[in-house]
């Protein structure tokens, strides 16, 4: 068994898993082995037949023609409707589409975003202030465990959200979220706030007869789907697919969107778009004010349609995304250093006076993904302690933490993801509660799944649109990895938290220190990598030694 510098063992996926023939004589040998590893042997023909029409219907989602009808009076009545949506991604392009179809129609609407220093979802003074300026109050992207805050309130309050449902759900609300009814098939479980309320959006349109293509806001549901990491199950990467359609023809001129065209440009994107670089370089801006500074500067970027003015904005949140990497990069140095104290733990706890609240979600999931078991990153107040967990796949936090709810003031969340607020006293109490009910978490690194053997020397132009092929990548649906042949490493440049190597004849780049680190000139090792965009991403190196 080979194992990388990494300390996970490899698992190259062609070694026990073979293509049948029919597959092979149809997309070639080696697009084959990619469709089998992701396990869409018997359903290869939808991975690639992404047309709207294969959509999952819009009436399956639960109460949603209740909600329907009830947003339809308002507009129709000229009742003010409040739009209270979430500060990250998903909460805000949900946000900026109902805003722009319920705008077209006529509706007195407001949009409203929380920042980080209110928190998460509603509270009893936001909802206060709503209830005097509202008639109808639409929440999207939170709302769903808002229980008592929604039920003590005289406003009509619609919640369209996707977080997991608590034991008791808000009675006074129209709840259309996925995951509040058994029957509701598993895709559609799986669909992000903004791909509700796109579904919504649409379902309005049509009714309300505006005049608009609500396909053009698909790029809002791409953006949304990929930056809050759903899973890309055929309905997601129909709309994915779609969304970053849109995304290139506003790249390339054939489609007038002032405020995506500068928030492309920013991100330095090319006219061709990639769910790579939502997920590294468009969805980290769009969340950046959200983190330290205030959301509504991303969601004015989205909908504002004068290119100077959305020029001025994009630049605002370059600054504000660099000084969110700045204060990103401090506290993971350390939480990092404390973490790997705690690293024989089932489930690492992490706290600090001085962390900045906005990017804790951030350093949780990168050391997630680097030890390989739940962490709960907090910043410790006076008081309270605000936290954000971030899981790897097959460990559900949701379910262990459900089980601790009695410590929490506040918390919702999925599977993989949760944010929680407790009495700063009882972090200790949380910390060695958490760890025992996480007794199940396996103690090795999970192992790196590797694709196939694809010698850097036999990457073709072929190979590269077979790859292209299987786009949008993303969860459940993993960018290939590959294992190279015995290659010399023959330059390091370290700039940061990267390095730029030389492997062979071939450039390649490594975003992990734990991993350039290890690497010394002159060394001939075989290597775990990816390739994105034509480039080659370093994942991992060979331990020779075999210690990892």
């Amino acid at each position: 068994m080979m194992r990388g510098v990494s300390g996970k063992e490899w698992y190259v996926l062609s070694y026990s898993l073979k293509p049948p023939a029919q597959l092979i004589e149809t997309y070639g040998e080696f697009l084959a082995q990619l469709i089998v590893n992701r396990g869409y042997e018997d359903s290869h023909r939808e991975l690639f037949d992404l047309k709207l029409k294969h959509l999952l219907p819009y009436n399956l989602l639960p109460n949603v023609e209740e909600g329907v009808e009830r947003i339809l009076r308002a507009v129709k009545s000229g009742e003010r409707i409040v739009l209270f949506g979430d500060y990250d991604v998903d909460g805000i392009t949900g946000t900026a589409i109902l805003y722009q179809v319920l705008k077209n129609a006529g509706a007195r609407v407001v949009p409203v975003l929380p920042n980080r220093g209110t928190g998460y979802g509603l509270n009893g003074e936001l909802i206060s202030i709503f209830s005097k300026y509202g008639d109808l109050l639409i929440t999207i992207d939170n709302g769903t465990s808002a229980v008592d805050e929604i039920d003590r309130t005289g406003i009509d309050v619609v919640v369209i959200d996707h977080h997991n449902v608590p034991e008791r759900k808000p009675e006074k609300a129209i709840l259309i979220n996925p995951k509040a009814s058994e029957g509701v098939p598993k895709e559609m479980k799986e669909l992000s706030s903004s791909a509700i309320c796109f579904y919504m959006g649409a379902v309005l349109a049509k009714r309300l007869g505006v005049d608009m293509d609500v396909r053009l806001l698909l790029d809002l549901v791409a953006l949304g789907t990929v930056g809050d990491v759903m899973p890309m199950n055929r309905t997601n990467r129909i709309l994915v697919s779609k969304g970053l359609s849109v995304l290139e023809s506003v790249a390339n001129g054939s489609l007038d969107k002032p405020g995506i065209k500068a928030l492309l440009s920013i991100s330095r994107i090319g006219e061709k778009v990639s769910a790579k670089d939502i997920a590294y370089s468009i969805a980290p801006r769009i969340n950046a004010p959200g983190r330290v500074s205030n959301p509504k500067l991303a969601l004015e970027l989205l909908i504002e349609e004068n290119p100077k003015r959305a020029e001025l904005l994009a630049r605002k949140i370059e600054r504000v995304n660099l000084k969110r990497r700045a204060i990103t990069d401090r506290v993971y140095k350390e939480a990092y250093q404390k973490a790997i104290e705690l690293s024989n733990k089932n489930f690492i706890s992490l706290w600090s006076r001085g962390w900045h609240v906005g990017v804790l979600g951030i350093v949780a999931g990168r050391l997630s993904n680097l030890l390989g078991k739940p962490v709960a990153v907090f910043s410790k107040g006076k008081n309270h302690a605000v936290g954000s967990v971030r899981s790897i796949e097959g460990i559900d936090v949701y379910e262990g933490l459900s089980r601790l709810s009695h410590m929490f003031v506040k918390w919702g969340g999925h599977m993989q993801a949760a944010g929680l607020t407790l009495e700063s006293r009882l972090l200790e109490t949380f910390s060695r509660d958490v760890d025992e009910l996480f007794s199940h978490v396996p103690r090795e690194l999970p192992p790196l799944y590797i694709d196939t053997e694809l010698p850097i020397s036999q990457i073709t132009a072929q190979i590269l649109k077979s790859i292209e092929r299987l786009e949008p990548y993303g969860e459940k649906n993993p960018i290939p990895v590959f294992l190279s042949e015995e290659l010399q490493i023959r330059d390091i440049q370290v700039r940061g938290n990267r390095a730029k190597l030389k492997l062979g004849s071939r450039e390649a780049v490594c975003w992990e220190p734990l991993i350039f680190e290890n690497l010394k000139l002159g060394d001939r090792v075989r290597v775990a990598y990816s390739i994105v965009d034509g480039d080659i991403n370093l994942i991992d190196v060979e331990d020779k030694n075999g210690a990892g």
